[in-house]
């Protein structure tokens, strides 16, 4: 490959500005793992103001060019940080834009770090898009809810299930995958949790009386 690992975390430091630390962390972590693979990838875009992805909206509607997105401004998880776009590379540094197994492949390992791919999604395709959403809806998002910021606040929210009288069986099922995330009323293991979740765990369950 002509561009080496460094360089490519180098560039997408940019990308990642005002992005989300745990999932400007995760977008790290995918592409090393990735590049390890023999699989460089760029990071194309992270945060974007809710004018951007209005603008973006408009492309293929009211303005010329191809519907790229579905969403207006306030309705993509990258208006609040929680998204970023990648793009894999050719071994000569050009951008590949046929989705083809590397790609595929990216979108694995995205999710064997807990990420959500947008390649998954039925309606509208978006394989280079990743998020992870903290269990929070854009409707709760345009609320004014937020994830947590620091590591401090990550641990407070998953000590919440410490020193409950079900604590071994959540931390169980959880291992187990019982339990799958926080996203739209599903669990995932390496999801933080809350007390409103911790009920709907323990409901699940069925420990709940």
């Amino acid at each position: 490959m002509t561009i080496g690992l460094k360089e490519l975390l180098e560039k997408a430091e940019k990308k990642l500005q005002g992005v989300h630390p745990v999932v400007a962390a995760k977008a790290r972590q995918l592409i090393t793992m990735a590049y390890k693979e023999g699989i460089p990838i760029i990071i194309t875009q992270g945060l974007r103001t809710v004018e951007e992805q209005n603008e973006l909206y408009a492309q293929g509607r009211t303005k010329p060019g191809k519907i790229v997105t579905n969403a207006k401004g306030g309705y993509s998880y990258h208006n609040f940080g929680l998204a970023f776009d990648f793009a894999v590379l050719n071994a000569d540094g050009s951008v590949n834009w046929n989705v083809d197994e590397k790609w595929k492949r990216v979108g694995a390992i995205g999710k064997s770090l807990g990420l959500e791919w947008g390649g998954d999604w039925k309606k509208f395709k978006d394989y280079p898009h990743f998020q992870y959403t903290f269990g929070l809806s854009l409707t709760d998002l345009r609320a004014g809810k937020r994830p947590p910021t620091t590591q401090k606040e990550v641990q407070q929210m998953k000590d919440d299930v410490k020193g409950h009288w079900a604590e071994a069986s959540i931390r169980k099922a959880m291992e187990k995958g019982v339990i799958k995330g926080y996203t739209d009323g599903t669990f995932k293991p390496d999801e933080p949790v809350t007390r409103a979740q911790l009920a709907v765990i323990l409901d699940r369950l069925g420990l709940l009386k």
